[in-house]
């Protein structure tokens, strides 16, 4: 951004996306104007695990679900990750999916995730100071709700929550246009150190 003469910008992040917006809005924050996090379970602990909250109970069933190497690996992930998930997925077609996007960096990937996670704490969190909008799906899976809740009681008054009717983790697929419509309404609006901070549920059908 500093080489083409952007000085001020918003970020957003889905999923693993928002764990990079929200470092950048740490990391930045005379450059990062506002932020939106979209099932961006950044407020997850190691501890909730083993609590119970995730579909998974270790970091390396954990990796196991989200870096997929087998056709049934990914149709396990696509039925957390979705309402209503595709009824046809062919075998060959999850395959390609495999080879193409996360066959080349499997180690790294599963690395990554088990960085993200091991002794992970909420005190560690920085709280950061943008006016943030955080879209869930009513029925993520992958992230579960209470970690919207908890990212929102997290961040205080400069938050804003909107949960997302009949929608999962892959709330930005499954409703794009009421995604797209909050975000919009979000970066639009004006700057204020006193924005009311809430939680909207959208009902969708």
């Amino acid at each position: 951004m500093d080489a083409i003469g952007v000085r001020r910008f918003s970020v957003v992040g889905v999923s693993y996306g928002g764990f990079v917006a929200y470092r950048m809005a740490a990391m930045y924050p005379e450059a990062v104007e506002r932020t939106v996090l979209v099932c961006a379970g950044v407020c997850l602990e190691e501890s909730d695990l083993s609590a119970g909250l995730f579909p998974v109970s270790d970091v390396r069933e954990a990796a196991e679900l989200l870096v997929p190497r087998r056709p049934a690996e990914v149709r396990r992930l696509v039925k957390l990750t979705f309402v209503r998930p595709p009824p046809i997925m062919p075998s060959c077609f999850l395959s390609d999916y495999i080879k193409v996007l996360g066959s080349d960096h499997i180690q790294e990937k599963t690395e990554l995730l088990q960085t993200l996670i091991n002794h992970r704490k909420l005190s560690d969190l920085p709280k950061i100071r943008q006016p943030t909008l955080i879209i869930w799906g009513e029925k993520d899976q992958v992230f579960p709700l209470e970690l919207a809740h908890r990212l929102q009681r997290h961040l205080g008054e400069s938050s804003r929550l909107v949960v997302v009717k009949n929608a999962g983790h892959a709330v930005n697929l499954e409703k794009g246009k009421e995604v797209c419509k909050n975000i919009i309404e979000h970066l639009q609006e004006p700057g204020s150190k006193d924005e009311p901070s809430g939680e909207k549920e959208v009902e969708l059908q």
